[in-house]
């Protein structure tokens, strides 16, 4: 059995929903009311089910909004809506409810590592509260009704972020690729659709959500995760017992340079943080992957800027920001 820890960094769920009688969220420009509903209706639910903070993209800063999006508690979408955009993070830092997103609310659960099935139980129970309280749009035949056609049905997105170095390095991802896309999935960078895989991170979903239970669409993204993991275990002993010594030193060399370096730019961090995770997951070398994968998290600008103190940062100062996280991080070990 693959080491699911060394490969996934972590699981997503999210439902997409709508209120029964209020247009989507594009058509509530200049109508406060209606959008007032939506919000007011959401912090009901959330009030019944977990302690939480509100933020509201027109209270908070533009770095305040993108460090958000960087730690996957929103969208790009929401965090461009400064009209009526909110979201409730639970104090947790599990569940986020976006509200006013393409859809009036997108609830999603994520959580570090293979946990697809306490990702879903957790949006589930926000989505029973839900519909006790509100009327949801839904049709008999299409199912929950959404701003996109792609959500129509369940309006579930169940998405397992993986670190796949020796699959592409190897050549062989777009065979992953094209099986699971034979599965009804898709393959995504790092934050979704249309974003790179830095790092070799990517995401694993489905691509549709109609036409099949919610419970038929979690089994489908476990068996296709399941089946990459151990490709990638077997692929990356592979990569180990070709380059030997050699692979050993790249690996010894990043984790010196993420160690001295006064200076890293995004794109080296994440080319030197990527072959120290292959390492460790290796046992070339005994660091924590839970600590490396929070600092694939941190070090991305915006939260580079809070962890410097909120301000902005120039280019230069961000990158000597994220020498000095990365170095404090690895020797806490």
């Amino acid at each position: 059995m693959a080491n699911y820890d060394n490969i996934i960094v972590s699981t997503r769920v999210r439902l997409a929903r709508n209120l029964k009688d209020i247009p989507f969220p594009s058509m509530l420009k200049g109508s406060p009311k209606s959008s007032e509903k939506v919000i007011n209706s959401v912090i009901a639910v959330c009030d019944k089910l977990f302690e939480y903070n509100v933020y509201k993209m027109n209270s908070i800063s533009e770095i305040d909004r993108v460090a958000l999006q960087e730690m996957h508690f929103i969208s790009p979408n929401l965090a461009a809506n400064t009209e009526n955009g909110v979201v409730c993070i639970s104090k947790d830092k599990k569940m986020s409810i976006m509200i006013n997103e393409e859809d009036h609310i997108r609830a999603q659960c994520v959580i570090h590592g293979f946990a697809l099935e306490e990702c879903y139980k957790n949006v589930n129970s926000f989505d029973d509260k839900l519909s006790e309280m509100v009327q949801v749009a839904y049709d008999e035949k299409l199912g929950y009704l959404t701003a996109c056609p792609t959500n129509l049905g369940t309006g579930m997105r169940a998405s397992v972020m993986m670190f796949l170095p020796a699959l592409s390095q190897s050549g062989k991802l777009s065979k992953v690729i094209t099986m699971v896309q034979q599965m009804g999935l898709t393959v995504r960078g790092m934050y979704g659709e249309g974003s790179s895989a830095a790092g070799y991170l990517y995401q694993i979903s489905n691509q549709i959500s109609i036409g099949v239970s919610e419970i038929d669409l979690l089994k489908t993204v476990a068996n296709a995760v399941k089946m990459i993991c151990e490709s990638e275990e077997l692929e990356r002993d592979k990569l180990h017992k070709i380059q030997g010594i050699a692979l050993d030193d790249k690996v010894s060399r990043s984790l010196g340079i993420l160690l001295y370096a006064k200076r890293l730019n995004s794109s080296e961090f994440m080319e030197h943080m990527a072959n120290v995770k292959l390492g460790t997951s290796l046992g070339i070398l005994k660091l924590s992957m839970p600590m490396l994968n929070y600092l694939t998290e941190f070090c991305q600008p915006a939260s580079l800027c809070n962890y410097s103190g909120g301000g902005k940062l120039s280019a230069k100062e961000r990158d000597e920001a994220r020498a000095e996280l990365v170095r404090s991080k690895i020797l806490e070990r």
